[in-house]
């Protein structure tokens, strides 16, 4: 009792820290006096803390598997979005992706629909697209080009930038694709003067444009070169390097092409070097599998022309002139599409320029270093164009007379105009011939032979189409059709062999389709030859050239309405050919076929066509050099050798 009672005196006295009821201790030692209460926690209380934190730790639990499950879901979608942004620009499914998003379809609906129009994607390891970022894609290039000397200007390093290009600051990187668009693109499609626009480039120490150069211009020249790009040098092989490359290519390009379209200010329009780059523009975003916007940008350059100003030469803007006008009959010829065509100043191409340039070379450039490794050759790129623009000027005519603006086509009008071509390949200075060259020939001079034959057989068609002539003056027509597309289709070959396909822009690849299409009608049995080398070098082409995949599919219906089947040791090369949509091909020709509108030009054929029609045709000793039953043997020689 006496104990119980201690300790209740005890605790009823003890302070419990507040003032003023301190501890006589705590007083004398001048300490804060804090109580604290005795507490005996219970078996009960024990068990319920332990369940307690079996709970909360149940709960860290459950949100660390559901992070992780969100984190597995996030990287699975960006796989999807990666496959889905990966593949836009490259296989033409833009807009039916576009079309499936609209709707509501997930990710992973569209990445397996992708994934099963190309089954080379299976097992890819895709990054998320986020990861290609312009300035990513840029270093990746320009770590590619060390080495390159570039264009470096006057007192400027490597690194220091020209004043046009925002993209890129590094010379290197520009010298490598001006090297590309000069080497492959500039002597099919002569522009601008290549001699003055160096010239002021490097000159060039502000951001002002001069005479010949500008800032737009320089841009979409490199926009243009990235279609060119080859290999990335990673460890990849096959389908998801093409993709990657492919990829990367695509995001420098629109790089380049915001900042020409973010320069071409209103108040720039007039200037010559906008209606250049206008038409350099057109050749980068038909490229790309654009022709319905490219056309916008073509018409803009035909009629820049008329009102183009900038105190350039009477040199240039021949070149100028002349070079759209061959476009532009280019774009007719391969796309049926009519076009405003500036009225010639002169009858005779290139009167104001000088042909011969003993300075002015050409090397097989690819990669970096092929500028100091790759041997030189003359170029003969002015003169090339030059006869190209008379070429052209033939074609135009013949188109003009299909589409009834000259009136009927008689057996006159076929005969004047054959015997056209014919000049026009006999007066040829020995420098563009081939059939007489022991060396190899350079790749535009093949490339002008090839649009050469081209024309004769687009010529030549409608008259076979028709049923205006007699059993032996078909055969004649047909005979000489063969001939010609046998021809051109052979001098791919050797072009191929020589310089390889990856470089042929557009125009080529429409070329290709027309000669090809000429041996399944006339020639089937010809057929799966021709159609193993087309759909082959299609493969190789269309890594930088989006066109390329609806022609390739086009041209594979083609053949099956023929009855021409695709060889079987050609089958595992193409993989899968995706399918295209109406919009995708219309995107590539504009129209829904690359071939001939006959019920637009038959019309335009003199009934009587036949009844004057000379015996032995337009050139007699033309089918002389075709063998009926010479069979043509396409080796696939198409390498990167």
């Amino acid at each position: 009792m006496l104990r119980t009672t201690a300790l209740y005196l005890l605790i009823f006295y003890m302070c419990d820290g507040v003032e003023p009821n301190a501890c006589s201790k705590c007083v004398q030692r001048k300490i804060a006096c804090i109580w604290e209460p005795h507490t005996k926690e219970s078996k009960d209380d024990l068990i319920q803390q332990i369940v307690q934190l079996k709970n909360r730790n149940k709960d860290m639990t459950e949100a660390t598997n559901k992070s992780e499950e969100e984190k597995r879901d996030f990287q699975q979608t960006s796989e999807w979005q990666g496959i889905i942004l990966q593949t836009i620009g490259q296989n033409g499914h833009d807009r039916q992706i576009i079309k499936r998003l609209r709707e509501g379809q997930s990710y992973q609906a569209i990445a397996d629909w992708l994934v099963e129009e190309n089954p080379d994607y299976r097992g890819l390891n895709f990054e998320p697209a986020a990861r290609h970022t312009l300035t990513d894609v840029v270093k990746t290039f320009e770590a590619q080009c060390q080495g390159h000397d570039g264009l470096q200007r006057r007192g400027e390093s490597t690194s220091t930038g020209t004043p046009w290009i925002e993209v890129s600051k590094d010379n290197r990187l520009i010298g490598h694709l001006f090297d590309l668009y000069f080497t492959w693109v500039h002597p099919v499609h002569m522009l601008f003067s290549e001699l003055d626009f160096k010239r002021d480039f490097r000159e060039a120490t502000a951001k002002a444009d001069t005479t010949y150069c500008s800032s737009s211009l320089v841009n979409a020249i490199c926009a243009m070169g990235c279609h060119l790009l080859e290999s990335e040098k990673v460890e990849e092989e096959g389908p998801l390097l093409d993709l990657r490359r492919g990829l990367n290519a695509a995001t420098l390009r629109e790089g380049f092409m915001d900042q020409a379209k973010k320069a071409l200010i209103p108040e720039i329009y007039s200037e010559l070097t906008s209606t250049q780059t206008f038409a350099v523009m057109y050749l980068v975003e038909f490229s790309s599998g654009k022709a319905r916007i490219a056309l916008g940008y073509l018409r803009l350059a035909a009629e820049g022309l008329q009102s183009s100003s900038g105190g350039q030469s009477e040199e240039a803007f021949d070149m100028t002139f002349w070079g759209i006008k061959t476009l532009i009959t280019s774009c007719v010829g391969t796309t049926y599409q009519k076009l405003y065509a500036p009225v010639p100043t002169s009858d005779t191409p290139f009167k104001h320029v000088k042909l011969d340039r003993d300075k002015d070379v050409w090397r097989f450039y690819r990669q970096p270093g092929d500028e100091r490794e790759m041997p030189t050759r003359p170029s003969f790129a002015i003169v090339t164009a030059c006869h190209q623009a008379n070429l052209f000027r033939f074609a135009d005519q013949a188109m003009r007379f299909y589409c009834g603006a000259r009136g009927k086509v008689t057996a006159g009008v076929v005969v004047d105009l054959y015997r056209k071509f014919q000049e026009w390949k006999e007066n040829l200075p020995e420098r563009l011939q081939v059939e007489t060259q022991s060396n190899n020939p350079l790749p535009h001079v093949l490339y002008l032979h090839i649009q050469l034959h081209t024309v004769f057989v687009q010529f030549l068609n409608p008259l076979a189409q028709s049923d205006l002539f007699a059993d032996a003056q078909w055969q004649e027509i047909r005979d000489m059709i063969v001939t010609h597309a046998k021809r051109g289709l052979g001098h791919f070959q050797r072009a191929i062999r020589l310089y390889t396909a990856r470089f042929h822009i557009p125009l080529l690849s429409f070329c290709c389709v027309h000669l090809a299409d000429a041996i399944f009608v006339y020639e089937p049995e010809t057929g799966p030859d021709v159609l193993e080398f087309a759909l082959t070098m299609f493969q190789q082409t269309r890594t930088g050239f989006a066109l390329c995949g609806p022609l390739q599919q086009l041209l594979r219906q083609r053949a099956e309405k023929f009855n021409i089947q695709i060889p079987e040791k050609v089958e595992p090369l193409l993989g899968s050919i995706s399918h295209f949509s109406m919009d995708e091909i219309l995107d590539a020709c504009t129209r829904l076929a690359y071939t001939q509108p006959l019920e637009q030009i038959l019309g335009s054929l003199d009934p009587n066509i036949s009844k004057d029609w000379p015996e032995g045709g337009p050139s007699a000793h033309e089918r002389s050099h075709s063998s009926g039953g010479d069979r043509m043997q396409i080796d696939m020689l198409l390498n990167d050798s």
